[in-house]
């Protein structure tokens, strides 16, 4: 049974960009298909519409992206690459090192050219639409809460 949220996180330094540290929104995240794969920090990205991972989370997961799942070009970094979709159990653990966690079930991109820093990005389906997220530069930190939070905070009902 996981905590009750919010679940804070601090920010990761990734860096030096043009002589200044950059810090980014960084949640842990396993990848669970025929096997669970090592613990991977994902990048929190509200630009990117899927969960996308680098090609070797696919192995640890025990998937191959290769055998005949939804594909589809995507612009990444100025190229369009070929995506490879799988669906896979995803699962956010708490932090400080605890062992609680949650988990959900969604369809994860493998790209087999990866260039981001970190091996994954947690987009907005997948990730942002099964969380509320709050970003705060000043605290330096990113919190995670249930998804219906924001709705009962601003009274806002999701949209079909």
């Amino acid at each position: 049974m996981a905590p009750p949220f919010p679940w804070t996180y601090p920010y990761q330094e990734d860096g030096p960009r043009l002589g200044a540290v950059v810090l980014r929104p960084i949640v842990p995240i396993i990848a669970i298909g025929t096997e669970t794969a090592p613990p991977a920090l994902a990048l929190v990205d509200s630009g990117c519409e899927h969960v996308l991972a680098a090609p070797w989370l696919a192995a640890s997961a025990g998937v191959d992206p290769d055998d005949g799942h939804r594909s589809l070009e995507l612009g990444i970094g100025g190229e369009t690459l070929l995506v490879r979709f799988v669906d896979l159990t995803l699962r956010l653990h708490s932090p400080g090192g605890r062992d609680d966690h949650v988990e959900w079930r969604t369809e994860v991109g493998f790209v087999s050219h990866w260039r981001p820093t970190w091996p994954m990005l947690a987009g907005q389906v997948g990730f942002l639409d099964r969380f509320t997220v709050t970003m705060s530069r000043h605290a330096q930190r990113l919190a995670i809460e249930d998804w219906s939070d924001f709705d009962r905070r601003f009274g806002m009902p999701p949209v079909d």
